[in-house]
């Protein structure tokens, strides 16, 4: 195995030498650095990250903490962090909890065991005592934790996006299907938003909330059928996830309702998802693009010991198509 000492006889140095042209260290004329770098090439010398990492602590890997990966918006999101992460000269390291406090607490200490430079958190499970004693520079996204930064989607706007749209088309009877409210996420605030304006304008609403096995499954049938079982004169359905609007789709093509006559439904994500179910889903599109540069920003920022904003809000972009 070709090791440092081969590339500084080669290149007539010393390893000092090579190890400063590798971690681009001191003074070094271009005649010294292009010898090494040619003698590592004639070589095919591979540098040990980790060894380089001793030198300047720092493996230039960002951790990412997800409650799934199987889940389309976090895939989505999983992809788009890797590829920022890329142009910004770092490593990602995924891991996704499963909706497992002690998976995910294991992922966390992995990750600080790990020498990554920072953490992104956009789970749910860990408490804040936990995340603040890390001694990583980390980041939440769509949670918030007293003494760490928060990027959060603009849940707000999204409820109230939505309740707008089915309210001008007519509905007066409305359910909505959220999440796992007795989590406390900050996505609760789409639930809230939306019967805020339907009582403001004198709408009914009725709100069911999934459980726990059905966030780990993404199996909504069984709440979906309650909701066409228990309110057979409602005119409008707003789901908190695209894929529980495909799941009402699907029940209400089952049970003969037109879409968007005599039902319409608006979706929660805009994941590519919404555009490939029939009739394709009208939905509050999560700017993910600019979820993921932001958060980045404030990580990287917070690893050069700069001061960063408490928190950060993305609006939110409301997608029609043919559910509405």
């Amino acid at each position: 195995m070709v090791t440092i000492k081969d590339v500084a006889v080669r290149a007539g140095v010393s390893v000092t030498t090579v190890s400063r042209v590798m971690n681009n260290r001191g003074p070094l004329s271009e005649n010294t650095k292009t010898a090494v770098k040619r003698a590592m090439e004639e070589l095919g010398y591979m540098p040990n990250d980790v060894a380089r990492a001793l030198g300047k602590n720092s493996l230039n890997i960002i951790g990412l903490v997800v409650p799934s990966i199987q889940h389309p918006f976090f895939a989505e999101l999983v992809h788009a962090f890797e590829y920022d992460s890329y142009t910004r000269g770092y490593k990602l390291m995924v891991s996704a909890s499963d909706y497992d406090y002690k998976k995910e607490k294991h992922s966390v200490g992995l990750l600080r065991r790990t020498m990554v430079d920072g953490i992104i958190y956009a789970s749910h499970s860990m408490g804040s005592d936990f995340l603040e004693d890390m001694k990583v520079p980390a980041v939440t996204l769509e949670n918030v934790f007293a003494g760490l930064p928060a990027i959060l989607s603009d849940n707000a706007q999204g409820g109230f996006l939505a309740a707008r749209h089915l309210l001008a088309r007519g509905c007066r009877n409305l359910v909505t299907i959220s999440g796992q409210r007795n989590l406390h996420l900050s996505a609760d605030e789409r639930t809230l938003s939306f019967i805020r304006e339907c009582e403001r304008q004198g709408a009914s609403c009725k709100v069911y909330s999934a459980d726990e096995e059905m966030l780990k499954t993404m199996e909504y049938s069984r709440i979906v059928s309650q909701v066409f079982n228990e309110n057979p004169n409602m005119d409008g359905i707003f789901a908190s996830s695209d894929i529980i609007g495909a799941q009402c789709i699907q029940m209400a093509f089952s049970l003969g309702y037109k879409i968007p006559d005599e039902i319409k439904i608006v979706g929660y994500d805009d994941v590519i998802l919404s555009r490939l179910v029939y009739p394709p889903l009208t939905s509050i599109r999560q700017n993910i693009p600019d979820l993921v540069k932001a958060t980045m920003d404030t990580l990287v920022a917070l690893i050069a010991g700069e001061k960063v904003p408490e928190t950060q809000t993305i609006p939110v972009t409301f997608i029609e198509r043919r559910t509405t």
